[in-house]
């Protein structure tokens, strides 16, 4: 989940980015609660076409 923590808004650590790499290569789908934050791995965070909800659960399916 994608919260605001430590002064950042949408923040994605270290570990929930290496879960999200493990997540691409079994070809499942990541789902992030928010936006995708501006940080120095966005770029490969984008790369792993997540999908946002936006704060609405009801969009996983």
């Amino acid at each position: 989940m994608n919260i605001d923590k430590g002064g950042f808004s949408n923040y994605i650590g270290g570990n929930t980015f290496l879960e999200m790499g493990f997540t691409h290569i079994l070809n499942k789908k990541i789902f992030l609660l928010n936006e995708i934050p501006e940080m120095i791995y966005t770029d490969e965070i984008l790369a792993m076409q997540p999908i946002v909800l936006n704060g609405d659960l009801s969009k996983i399916k």
